[in-house]
């Protein structure tokens, strides 16, 4: 009985493969690469890979980068937010982060506080988005209590029994609790 062995294509690591990186920055001010996508119904977002974080919605098509002002220091924590409103058009907006009240603000001064804080991580990034979402918000300009919802997420962990997302939100939420109490 012989075995005929059929030779496997050559697999391509991702780093060969041939993909491209839209680095189209027609029509925009921006600096560094800028990737446009495409999303449901015709949205698009542009994310800035340069920038300390970014974020966009396929429901609004609103994007945000977050850079730190050319001005900024420690004691002057200036932040530039930099994209694409829900009607398709850049704005750039400062924003300083001793002003930023959790208790009263919008998902963009949010996630300029944790960029103060250090809280960075993809973890990070997803307690925020399941608080954005619980807020109900549609713009990443509308201004909410922030604080309050974070409370609430808490308690439903801590209905479910589910302590490390209880802590986490713990962690997260005293964190921005200090900064903003240190001015």
């Amino acid at each position: 009985m012989s075995m005929i062995i059929a030779a496997r294509p050559e697999i391509q690591p991702y780093s060969q493969t041939n993909k491209k990186n839209s680095a189209d920055k027609a029509g925009t001010e921006f600096s560094g690469r800028v990737m446009k996508c495409v999303q449901a119904g015709g949205q698009k977002v542009m994310l800035n890979q340069d920038a300390l974080m970014s974020y966009a919605s396929p429901q609004t098509g609103e994007s945000v980068n977050i850079y730190r002002a050319g001005n900024y220091t420690k004691e002057h924590p200036v932040y530039m937010i930099k994209g694409l409103d829900k009607d398709g058009k850049e704005f750039s907006q400062e924003i300083d982060a001793r002003n930023i009240d959790p208790e009263y603000c919008s998902y963009n001064e949010l996630m300029v506080l944790n960029l103060e804080t250090g809280r960075t991580s993809p973890a990070d990034y997803l307690h925020a988005a399941v608080v954005r979402d619980q807020a109900g918000i549609d713009s990443y300009f509308e201004q909410r209590d922030f604080m309050s919802v974070i409370e609430a997420v808490m308690q439903d962990h801590k209905k479910m029994g589910s302590w490390d997302s209880y802590l986490a939100y713990d962690q997260w939420m005293q964190s921005l609790l200090k900064i903003t109490a240190n001015r």
